[in-house]
């Protein structure tokens, strides 16, 4: 079976947590967005170019010698020879510490923000602490078989460690704990070469058998709520084999597009072992790391990432502070990561008190969430650099379709016809997000505006689709919708204001407001408790599919509690998952965008792009479509 080779073990390997500028003359995996194409030829470039080079210098060496010996007189003229090919040698092979590249000012509205430097300038000194401040908190642990929200898997991959990752500022696929892998010609065998040398926190080794140890159990605790089931890794994976003590191998059941890209997010992240142990003959749910008061150790199974987990304070369900510090034992230390030594993350009760506290000089850095307001008025503050990036964040409007009303799709039809997406972007978030008429993201291969059938809004089909329920009038449909009230997302509270507004102006639709902390909330929404409630999204990986299966497929949205199930959708989203001819995808993906349109399980409702502030001399900071937060990249200089 003959393999198409994706990275060559004999290069430099290089991965975001340790490359310090885009890889200008690689060619890595690079998708457009779920098509799969690969060519090696850069890397051989790259090889032979590298091996040109010392060849040239040793070439070199040697007439150098030759004449040292034979002229005495030359050996100054040599000399300067030889130095001239160090030098060009130097500068000219690749290297996994490129010289740094001046940080561009971020630009503010949609523009995606400019790859910078992730070095400091020689001169310059970096800031021992920096300072983060938030309105979001981890959801429930740091466990990659359950934790499946954004501050989570943040500290994740602060923590951990994933194969392979995405370059910073791009959605290019890179080396990470793999120096390089294969896939078979059938796409349903992938093979990874480990880097060696690779230690845990604690010292010991990684090995593939850890690989294996983290696939098998995440897959095996298989918990409902948990990012192993919302994506369907046991769907996926047929198989993981350890081939010897530093290559891995995956068996697939289909040959799932996505999966480098899978293999990138942060529920793939190699667990320790040692700090995950099996409580009985196989894993279950009750194998789950969850947080330890007073012991932030035994709060995590991480260990193979730049930082470790120093403080984890959280009361009565709500963090208030965790503190990061460099690990020592990261395979890339001695690359200069992570830039800052320590992170301490402080959590904020709402956008206000975030804002002022940039404002103020109390934190370094905000990021999620601050108001549409306060980062138009901070672009034109001297003291504050705003960033921003690429928009691949979602939020949707969720049906419980378990009880009435929601069981009949004419009423979720007729709540679709009565959303106002303009005055929602406008009035909340002062264009700084677009109308979404579509689950998967704009610019996303498989997008359609599928949601544009109802209008926009439309509400003399409104009073048409639920007058044939027996409402009008005098006799309103009335139901209750949910928002979570701590700043887990963006101005929620706005959202739903404007969302109710929308849907009473149709004359026919009466909205109670409920709100709850996000504690609360998510309880709620797995509890089934709430008839309908506006939840958000960030990309786990960047295709297509997983804006999709996690939300329509039966067996991948039972984190969503919905209770939306069709043999139909189901089936269109496999051929999808298991099809890698992209012009076939896009079909598929338009017959499941007009599916979840008749449907609607759940209604898009906008897309926005990323935010961050911070002091005006924090550097590396990358908002890219990834969505990530890099915590081991930024730093400030101080003079």
């Amino acid at each position: 079976m003959k393999d198409r080779i994706f990275a060559k073990s004999s290069l430099p390997p290089i991965s975001p947590k340790h490359c310090q500028e885009p890889l200008q003359n690689t060619e890595f995996f690079h998708k457009n967005n779920v098509s799969f194409s690969f060519s090696a030829k850069s890397y051989m470039r790259i090889e032979l170019n590298h091996s040109a080079t010392v060849k040239k210098l040793n070439i070199n060496d040697v007439k150098a010698v030759s004449k040292m010996l034979a002229v005495g007189i030359l050996i100054v003229i040599i000399a300067i020879s030889a130095i001239g090919a160090g030098y060009y040698y130097m500068i000219s092979r690749p290297t996994t510490s490129p010289s740094p590249t001046p940080e561009v000012t971020p630009t503010p509205a949609t523009s995606a923000t400019p790859l910078a430097s992730l070095t400091p300038a020689p001169s310059s000194k970096v800031k021992d602490t920096l300072i983060i401040g938030t309105t979001d908190s981890v959801e429930t642990c740091l466990d990659p078989a359950n934790a499946y929200d954004f501050f989570g898997w943040e500290i994740i991959q602060s923590l951990g460690d994933s194969l392979v990752d995405y370059n910073p500022g791009s959605d290019q696929i890179v080396p990470a704990l793999a120096a390089s892998w294969t896939v078979s010609s059938d796409n349903l065998v992938w093979t990874f070469n480990l880097r060696q040398g690779v230690h845990f926190d604690n010292g010991s080794e990684f090995t593939a058998n850890a690989v294996k140890y983290s696939f098998d159990r995440n897959i095996q605790i298989n918990d409902p709520d948990g990012p192993y089931v919302g994506i369907g890794y046991g769907d996926i994976i047929k198989s993981v084999t350890v081939v010897s003590p530093y290559v891995v191998q995956f068996t697939l059941n289909y040959p799932f597009a996505a999966f480098l890209s899978l293999m990138a997010c942060q529920a793939s992240d190699i667990v320790d072992p040692a700090h995950a142990p099996m409580s009985n003959i196989t894993w279950s749910i009750n194998d789950v790391v969850q947080y330890h008061a007073g012991d932030p150790r035994a709060s995590n199974p991480m260990g193979l990432g730049p930082y470790t987990l120093q403080n984890w304070i959280r009361t009565a369900g709500k963090d208030s502070e965790l503190d990061l510090k460099a690990n020592p034992n990261y395979w890339n230390a001695s690359g200069g990561y992570p830039k800052t030594q320590n992170i301490i993350i402080k959590m904020f009760a709402d956008q206000s008190s975030l804002a002022l506290a940039i404002q103020s000089g109390d934190v370094d850095i905000a990021f999620r969430q601050l108001s549409s307001t306060d980062i138009t008025s901070m672009q034109n503050k001297p003291n504050l650099k705003v960033w921003t990036g690429t928009g691949a964040f979602i939020q949707y409007l969720c049906f419980q379709e378990k009880y009435a009303p929601f069981n009949d799709s004419v009423a979720r039809q007729a709540v679709a016809s009565a959303i106002n997406r303009t005055a929602l972007v406008q009035t909340v978030f002062q264009g700084q997000a677009q109308e979404l008429y579509c689950m998967i993201p704009i610019g996303m291969a498989g997008h359609t505006d599928s949601f544009k059938t109802w209008g926009a809004p439309d509400y003399t089909l409104t009073k048409q689709l639920l007058a044939t329920l027996g409402y009008n009038e005098n006799h309103k449909f009335t139901f209750d919708l949910w928002y979570e009230s701590s700043g887990h997302y963006p101005s929620s509270a706005q959202q739903a204001l404007v969302l109710k507004d929308s849907l009473e102006a149709s004359g026919v639709i009466s909205v109670n407001l409920q709100s709850l902390d996000w504690a609360g909330y998510k309880n709620a929404r797995s509890s089934e408790t709430m008839q309908a409630y506006i939840m958000g999204w960030y990309p786990d990986y960047i295709d297509a599919d997983d804006y999709i299966y996690p939300f329509v497929s039966s067996s991948g949205d039972s984190w969503l509690h919905i209770n939306y199930a069709s043999a139909t959708m189901d089936a269109l989203v496999q051929n999808a998952r298991g099809n890698t001819t992209q012009s076939v995808r896009n079909d598929l993906y338009s017959q499941i965008n007009d599916l979840i349109a008749a449907d609607c399980p759940i209604i898009p409702l906008y897309q926005s792009s990323a935010y961050a502030v911070t002091n005006p001399n924090v550097q590396g900071v990358y908002l890219d479509v990834t969505q990530q937060w890099r915590n081991w990249l930024v730093y400030e200089n101080t003079g």
